[in-house]
């Protein structure tokens, strides 16, 4: 027969090798943030900021990032990538012919849910969060892209996401309209991760960051300057960060998207 030692030793060990779950520690399933981006006026480089973020997100987690155009009247994301027609799309799976994991498609180890281009008809108010729902378990991270403004369609895609994301320009009537962002995700109780600051020029009639802070009230993440090269990179159907790494805005993406990875590490 053991010594009472050797029972307690042999007690102790069986209880450490019993499985997590019976030992009262709760095993989280794996569940995606979703993180939008938004801004009120079109032309600040929103769906730009989105697809460079998630390519370099992407290149981070290895694979389980998704970004999605739902820009469902207007969708351009697929234009970053070089896709112009895709051959299943967002609307596709809003319109019941096909499940939504079947309208994934591989950019470089970055999956993308892309709109169709050609889409005319109008957009009616969609259950994004139902479409969405089952993705959440296959990922880390899913990045919307949305439409500009504040209307039906984009108040939509803010209520699915857990936070947001709000691009703008350093110019007084781009960031007066960008309040109006941060009120509606304040009234549907979206919080907010920080404003990218887009196309800096740093010229005298711009806003200093500064400024565009106090204004906005809310922390900057980015500062991404105007670059010629996120011009050549988009014509190209490339994201900045891939086309042209070493190039200002490309260098201060990839400090955006090392932020947003930690953050969701953190999370």
């Amino acid at each position: 027969m053991g010594s009472e030692p050797e029972k307690d030793r042999s007690k102790k060990l069986l209880s450490l090798l019993k499985p997590a779950k019976e030992r009262g520690i709760e095993i989280k399933e794996k569940r995606a943030i979703i993180t939008g981006v938004f801004s009120c006026k079109g032309g600040v480089g929103k769906t730009t900021t989105l697809a460079n973020l998630a390519l370099c997100a992407a290149q981070i987690f290895k694979g389980n990032v998704l970004a999605i155009d739902a820009n469902l009247s207007a969708p351009n994301l697929g234009l970053h990538f070089g896709e112009l027609d895709p051959k299943v799309t967002i609307h596709d799976a809003l319109a019941g012919q096909i499940p939504v994991e079947k309208t994934i498609m591989d950019y470089h180890g970055l999956d993308l849910i892309l709109g169709s281009i050609a889409f005319g008809e109008e957009v009616h108010l969609v259950d994004l969060k139902g479409l969405l729902e089952p993705l959440r378990s296959k990922y880390r991270l899913i990045l919307i892209d949305s439409a500009p403004g504040i209307g039906a369609e984009v108040i939509s895609a803010m209520k699915i996401c857990d936070e947001i994301i709000i691009v703008t320009n350093p110019e007084i009537p781009t960031v007066a309209s960008t309040l109006k962002t941060f009120r509606a995700a304040e009234r549907y109780k979206i919080p907010i991760l920080g404003v990218v600051v887009n196309k800096v020029r740093n010229e005298p009639f711009e806003l200093t960051i500064k400024d565009v802070k106090k204004a906005l009230g809310w922390p900057i993440i980015a500062v991404v300057p105007e670059d010629i090269k996120v011009r050549e990179a988009t014509a190209a159907g490339i994201p900045v960060v891939s086309y042209h790494p070493k190039s200002p805005a490309a260098v201060e993406f990839k400090r955006l998207g090392e932020f947003i990875t930690k953050h969701v590490l953190k999370s």
